[in-house]
């Protein structure tokens, strides 16, 4: 296609999309997802020929930032803005804070490289996250944008990502990573310019076209160095050059990018249970942290749904999970109605947990040290497994976790349907059935199996992961600032086993530095 034909569609297209973003609705902007593919690709059929034969194979690659490299694509219209060379100065001037940055991607570059080079965008998305989070899974601004992308509730929500009291799609990496690539391509559709593009992801459609009107009513240029927009939104594009500018040539800015292996880091593992994240990190031989930087979307630290959750796990242990998963034990948390003056700490006597534990993932409403009010919270029920039960994640039931009240209605069939049992099962915990149930009459309900693995096929879908470092050890040695509460944290152990190992410690004596405290059963 001649320069001229492409840069009529190119014009065509800026102008259609601007007037659609000035007059959108957020329906009409979710309908447009459908539009953005189709029209993205004719447009980039219609872009000037290139020859494939010089562009290098990703397959055959064996870094990962090479593969960011070569695919750069943005022209540096902004590369004579002097704001690129402040942002530039600012990150060189500060290379743990780099170094620490780019460790956390590895985790995720793989994954994202693949999506937008599947995409055929512009790799200088792949780096949209070290400005926008720093990579910071949990990451939360003061406008409430989560996650590595940074979305803001009602957007997340326009682009697909489910939000509730157990589980957040902001910080479901996989799925914030296709919404926000869904995002930027129906914002490239709208704009036709990368630069414009991204400004419209720190600032909003409307804020943009609103600049672009603005500009053209005046008789002024339209691109982004010619817009008057917020400060951050006029940082932002500079300040992806910088970091664009720093993985080209980063022995320039003193900063040292260790090779990536071109190969993916995480498994993708279906589960169909109700866990905590503390024992799903366990089955799978990996610390809480490391499992919470891949699987950041549960914020009450439960993984607990009516319908089966994609957990991501490294490579190297997602048949180790998946096969505890099958055979392992594990704490399901189930809901427990505390009354009205119960304390805290009687309730973690009672389920043999730390009160720390319990304050995860609940919420208590206290007066004086008691329960100010009844009400349902979660507690840890031990043993195996326990299949997630029919309730509705917005609200818990408030029947005893391991019983059940016959009501009008009910049959052994119904009751064991409901939580998943057969009647057999039903019929062993409650000797002397008939076979007839009454109102009123209590039920006791066993610990449910697993159910038998479905043929999942685990799914890489997103590097080798580098091997942990830390060392397995039975003593810890206590350094300054350490309390038994965040010794216990950090080996993924009650504090009651850490006082029941080291008895000197059982009488409420204070640790000090240089102490050793048994951190694992002797």
């Amino acid at each position: 296609m001649s320069a001229i034909k492409l840069a009529e569609l190119k014009t065509f297209r800026f102008t259609i999309g601007v007037l659609a973003v000035l007059h959108c609705t957020p329906a009409s902007a979710a309908e447009s997802l459908a539009l953005v593919r189709t029209l993205e690709w004719h447009t980039a059929t219609a872009s000037e020929p290139i020859d494939h034969s010089e562009a290098p194979d990703p397959a055959n690659q064996d870094d990962v930032w090479q593969r960011v490299r070569a695919g750069f694509k943005i022209e540096d219209a902004a590369s004579n803005n002097p704001l690129v060379a402040v942002h530039e100065n600012w990150y060189a001037s500060r290379p743990d804070y780099v170094h620490r940055m780019v460790e956390r991607s590895r985790r995720y570059m793989f994954h994202i490289v693949e999506e937008v080079d599947r995409r055929a965008m512009p790799m200088e998305i792949a780096l949209l996250p070290m400005i926008e989070s720093a990579f910071n899974p949990t990451a939360l601004s003061p406008s409430s944008a989560s996650g590595i992308w940074q979305f803001i509730p009602s957007t997340g929500r326009l682009y697909g990502l489910k939000q509730d009291a157990w589980y957040d799609g902001r910080r479901d990496f996989t799925a914030a990573t296709n919404a926000a690539l869904d995002y930027l391509g129906k914002l490239y559709l709208d704009f036709g310019d990368w630069e414009l593009a991204l400004a419209a992801y720190n600032c909003g459609e409307g804020c943009v076209a609103r600049a672009i009107q603005k500009n053209v009513d005046r008789g002024l240029p339209t691109d982004y160095a010619s817009l008057s927009l917020p400060n951050e939104t006029r940082n932002y594009v500079p300040k992806l050059l910088a970091i664009k500018n720093l993985v080209s040539d980063p022995e320039r800015f003193g900063i040292v990018i260790d090779t990536l292996p071109n190969e993916p880091y995480f498994g993708q593992v279906t589960v169909n249970a109700s866990l905590d994240v503390r024992s799903a990190a366990r089955l799978a031989g990996m610390s809480s942290d490391e499992f919470v930087a891949l699987n950041a979307a549960f914020p009450r630290n439960l993984i607990r749904s009516d319908t089966p959750i994609n957990l991501l796990v490294p490579v190297d242990k997602a048949d180790r999970f998946q096969r505890n998963l099958e055979s392992g034990t594990w704490d399901s948390w189930q809901p427990y109605a505390a009354q009205k003056g119960e304390r805290p700490e009687a309730i973690a006597r009672r389920f043999d947990v730390s009160v720390a534990r319990l304050k995860e993932h609940n919420q208590f409403q206290l007066k004086r040290g008691k329960l100010a009010r009844a009400q349902t919270i979660l507690v840890p029920v031990k043993g195996r497994g326990v299949v997630t039960r029919p309730t509705a994640p917005s609200g818990l039931e408030t029947t005893d976790i391991n019983q059940h009240v016959v009501k009008r209605g009910d049959t052994l069939y119904s009751v064991a349907r409901r939580y998943e049992l057969s009647v057999a099962q039903l019929a062993q915990a409650n000797t002397g059935l008939d076979g007839k149930l009454k109102s009123g009459q209590i039920l006791r309900l066993p610990l449910s199996e697993p159910p038998p693995p479905q043929s999942s096929q685990i799914q890489h879908v997103a590097f080798k992961p580098q091997r942990d470092r830390s060392v397995q050890t039975d003593r810890y040695t206590v350094k300054r600032g350490d309390t038994l509460h965040a010794i216990a944290r950090r080996f993924d152990v009650s504090l009651a086993d850490i006082r029941s190992w080291n008895p000197a410690l059982s009488n409420g004596s204070a640790i000090q530095a240089g102490q050793k405290v048994l951190v694992s059963k002797p």
